[in-house]
């Protein structure tokens, strides 16, 4: 009582709708014929030819494409290949068809069809091709087991083949049909030399024929696979073993000690076999303190050092944050004043001026005129938001200098620079070694593991470049001196009475401060002088009206100065963004078309 209505319904929606789309890979076209020609030759290799009668219908098509499997799986080490030699592809009256051989993966394809040519209707594919190594040695005969047809996206409405052996009479014969697994039988007999299959029905969407014939032994030249080192997924690269386990364990550990022994031998600050009783360039030792360090306060810069040449000793490296310092002791030492710019507008940032002054008698070192020359290059003023990304040269030419003059004045060995990136290179080129090594002991042992381990000890040779560089005996008792120093500018707070009455010192150490990064602590033991007084006209804006708001300025413009200095000029472009069942055997595949 309710089916019209239903197809009523149905009907309705396919007139609103439209037909239901076909499921995805579903093609409306069909083989109406598969007929496998197999010829076993004497010397064991297998002629086939493949009549493939199809029809498009209306679809516009180039041709169809064959897959025939020509590598499987065979032991855990080792795949078994077939070769298959493609001889001819035709149409049924013989003339040739057009056609690429490639392969994808484990499957030779045979791509059929002309690419500036479209076609319809039936059309006929005779596909002639020779494989060797596909018959199987059994104990009491050999054996072709042939997946005839493959599997396809179509339809296959009669598939059948036949087999030929040459000189020896088949002994048995069976056949399959059906989805890959499926045991059941389709139609088979033989006479003499020669077996039959036939499906006893239409095959569907990835339906195939499989065939077996049993060969006399004697028949054919004894089969033998032929064999190739196996092709590794990725899942195989890693095995984990005790072999694969306990070798990368050993790289790791040994990697990893000799960066810690390396570390030990040169990358520790040498010393004093005496503290303080040698010179600078005698009695030193390869080993790392191994005392405690006393740290006793001092009251001003060991050897008179510049805030720039104390950052470096003090973490091995000019930072910007050093040179920023360096600008402010030089406004400090009069060779410069910096004015505030206030902020404008909505969006507008606080920025600063920067001019040039005259002051002789205060000879600068290399690094501090290669920066003072670099700020002052285009006038006798700059505006620090302008020195962004116009100033990374200059910057990187003051730090060479910086580091040059180290080496010279032998608080270091070598440049800390060039340390760092000597280390950061070894261990990059022992990382990209390691991801060579994980492929090619992957591949060959599934031991790829190991080359983890050792692309990890590059990882870990450039985590420790930073802590490679070492300074000399010399250096670390600058270094000692320096960090007594700055217990006494952290401190300074607790004799606030004793500094407001030298107000000069305040400007003097500030740039100190700033490496230390202890601004606000230096300014809290000084609040309550006049902070334009104690700027001596070198600092004009609104931090002048206390030191509080003067050391706020100052950490501002400090940051300021290190984006504005080690900004690098932008560049220009875009950037993008497998007993016997139907499907075993050899042979199969399938195809489809295009």
């Amino acid at each position: 009582m309710r089916k019209a209505p239903l197809l009523a319904a149905v009907a309705a929606a396919l007139l609103v709708f439209g037909p239901v789309p076909r499921a995805e890979g579903q093609e409306a076209w069909s083989i109406e014929r598969f007929h496998s020609e197999i010829l076993v030759k004497a010397d064991s290799t297998l002629t086939v030819v493949e009549s493939i009668d199809v029809d498009f219908g209306t679809l516009l098509r180039h041709g169809i494409f064959r897959e025939i499997p020509v590598r499987y799986g065979y032991d855990d080490e080792r795949d078994r290949l077939y070769r298959l030699t493609v001889r001819s592809v035709t149409d049924a009256s013989g003339r040739p068809w057009p056609y690429e051989r490639g392969t994808r993966g484990a499957l030779a394809v045979i791509k059929i069809g002309d690419p500036d040519r479209t076609i319809t209707g039936r059309q006929a594919y005779r596909i002639t091709y020779d494989v060797a190594g596909a018959l199987n040695a059994l104990a009491g005969h050999d054996e072709l087991f042939w997946n005839s047809t493959g599997s396809w996206p179509v339809p296959i409405r009669r598939a059948t083949a036949r087999v030929h052996l040459e000189g020896a009479a088949i002994e048995r014969v069976a056949c399959f049909e059906g989805r890959a697994g499926s045991t059941a039988a389709c139609r088979s007999g033989f006479e003499g030399r020669s077996g039959t299959f036939e499906a006893t029905r239409v095959l569907d969407e990835r339906e195939q024929l499989t065939i077996v014939a049993a060969l006399p032994k004697g028949a054919v030249t004894e089969p033998v696979p032929l064999l190739e080192r196996a092709r590794r997924e990725p899942d195989d690269l890693f095995e984990l073993n005790a072999s694969t386990v306990g070798g990368a364990a050993l790289v790791l550990l040994l990697g990893v000690g000799a960066v810690a022994a390396r570390w030990l031998s040169a990358g520790r600050d040498r010393r004093y076999l005496k503290r303080f009783a040698l010179g600078p360039a005698s009695g030193e030792t390869m080993t790392g303190p191994l005392d405690r360090d006393v740290i006793v306060a001092e009251y001003e810069p060991p050897e008179l050092l510049r805030p720039a040449e104390v950052g470096l000793l003090l973490d091995e490296a000019a930072d910007p944050k050093d040179v920023t310092a360096t600008i402010v002791h030089l406004a400090v030492r009069g060779h410069l004043a910096i004015e505030e710019v206030p902020a404008t507008g909505l969006f507008g940032r606080t920025d600063w001026i920067l001019r040039k002054r005259d002051r002789s008698g205060d000879e600068l070192a290399p690094y501090e005129r290669r920066l003072y020359d670099g700020l002052f290059d285009d006038g006798s003023e700059v505006k620090l938001s302008e020195l962004k990304g116009s100033f990374h040269g200059t910057l990187f030419g003051a730090q060479k200098d910086l580091y040059q003059d180290a080496v010279a004045r032998r608080w270091f060995p070598a440049d800390p620079y060039w340390t760092r990136i000597r280390w950061q290179i070894g261990g990059a080129a022992l990382a990209a070694a390691g991801v060579g090594l994980t492929f090619l002991l992957g591949l060959a042992l599934g031991a790829g593991v190991v080359g983890v381990a050792v692309a990890l000890v590059g990882a870990v040779l450039i985590a420790a470049s930073r802590a490679m560089p070492s300074r000399t005996a010399h250096g670390r008792e600058l270094l000692l001196r320096i960090l007594g120093f700055r217990r006494y500018m952290e401190t300074a707070e607790t004799e606030r009475q004793r500094f407001a009455e030298r107000e000069n010192i305040f400007a003097e150490y500030l740039p100190y401060a700033i490496v230390f990064g202890s601004v606000s602590k230096w300014a809290r033991a000084f609040e309550g002088i006049d902070a334009q007084r104690a700027t001596q006209g070198w600092y004009t804006g609104s931090g002048v009206s206390s030191i509080g708001a003067l050391s706020s300025d100052l950490s501002s413009m400090s940051s300021a100065v290190s984006s504005a200095i080690s900004t690098t000029p932008s560049s220009s472009g875009s950037s993008g963004f497998s007993g016997g069942s139907s499907g075993g055997g050899g042979g199969g595949g399938g195809g489809g078309s295009w």
